[in-house]
C-alpha cells in the first residue's frame, strides 16, 4: 500500500483486542475477517483484514486491508487517519486515505473517485467517522446505555459514501455459537443501515431496502478498555430471499488471553 498509519505510541497498561469472524451463506463459509486493536493513553489504533475463500473466490475474489489511528475516551471517538487497500485482482486495486482533524475530512483515492456523480457535502461529512473508527465506537461502548446496551449507532464516511448504522435493543436472550466458543446470555439487537449520500451499496438492486439484520452482543470486562469493557458481536445475521448470511465470532483474545473461559 502507498499509505501508512502511524503506530500508536506505547504506554503503560494498554488494552489489546483480537477478534476474527467466519462469514457464511447457507452455513457455507465464503470469507474471513480479522480485527486487531490497541487502546492506550487515550488513543487507539487498529487493523483489519478481510478475504474471500472457497468457491465464492471464483466469482468474487476480494482482499481488503484497513488501518486507523485516533483518540478515544469513554464518550467519544476522534479518528486521525484511515487507510484502506482493496484488491479484486492484480489490476483492480483501490487505495483510500481519509484524514480527519480539520472541519471536514479530506479524502485521497487512487484511482480517484468521481465525486460529482454521487456527491457527499461537507455538512454531511461533519461528525462522521471512518468504518474502522465506527468499529472502535461500537467495541468501546461509547454510545451504549442501560436502555440500549448495543449502543445507539454511528455516522460513517468511508471516502465515497456517507451512511448511518443504528441499533435497536430487542431483548436479552440465550445465545450459543455452533463452534462452541460461547454459550450464555447476549443482547439481541436489530441493525439498521441508512444511506445518506454518495455511492450506493451494491448488495441489492438499486432502490431495494436491505433485509432486517440482527446481532448478538455481549459485554466483556477488560483492563485497558475505554469503558472497562468491550461490546463484542458474537454473531450477525440477515435472511435474504435465497438464504441467510452470517458472520460468526470464531476467536477472541483480550489482552492476549482467551476472553471466554470454558
Amino acid at each position: 500500500p502507498l499509505f501508512s498509519t502511524p503506530a500508536l505510541a506505547e504506554g503503560p497498561g494498554p488494552g489489546t483486542l483480537n477478534a476474527s469472524y467466519t462469514i457464511a451463506f447457507w452455513a457455507i463459509p465464503f470469507g474471513h475477517t480479522v480485527y486487531q486493536g490497541k487502546f492506550a493513553d487515550g488513543g487507539y489504533s487498529a487493523s483489519s483484514h478481510f478475504e474471500t475463500s472457497g468457491i465464492v473466490s471464483v466469482f468474487w475474489n476480494s482482499i481488503i486491508d484497513a488501518t486507523v489511528s485516533g483518540r478515544i475516551s469513554a464518550h467519544s471517538v476522534q479518528p486521525a487517519v484511515y487507510d484502506s487497500y482493496a484488491r479484486r485482482s492484480a489490476r483492480k486495486v483501490q487505495e483510500v486515505k481519509v484524514t480527519f482533524g480539520g472541519m471536514v475530512p479530506e479524502t485521497f483515492a487512487k484511482p480517484a473517485y468521481n465525486t460529482t456523480k454521487y456527491p457527499v457535502s461537507d455538512e454531511q461529512k461533519k461528525d462522521a467517522v471512518d468504518p474502522m473508527s465506527a468499529i472502535a465506537t461500537i467495541l468501546s461502548g461509547v454510545t451504549a446505555t442501560d436502555a440500549n446496551p448495543c449502543g445507539s449507532g454511528v455516522h460513517v464516511f468511508d471516502g465515497r459514501r456517507r451512511y448511518d448504522v443504528q441499533f435497536t435493543y430487542v431483548k436479552d436472550e440465550a445465545a450459543k455459537l455452533d463452534n462452541g466458543l460461547f454459550s450464555g446470555t447476549a443482547h439481541l439487537c436489530q441493525i439498521h443501515y441508512k444511506q445518506i449520500a454518495g455511492y450506493k451499496q451494491k448488495i441489492l438492486k438499486e432502490g431495494q431496502a436491505l433485509p432486517p439484520m440482527f446481532a448478538w452482543f455481549v459485554d466483556v470486562p477488560a483492563k485497558g478498555a475505554p469503558n472497562g469493557h468491550y461490546v463484542i458481536a458474537l454473531k450477525l445475521w440477515s435472511t435474504l430471499a435465497y438464504g441467510t448470511v452470517t458472520a460468526t465470532l470464531d476467536n477472541l483474545k483480550v489482552n492476549s488471553a482467551s476472553a471466554f473461559k470454558s
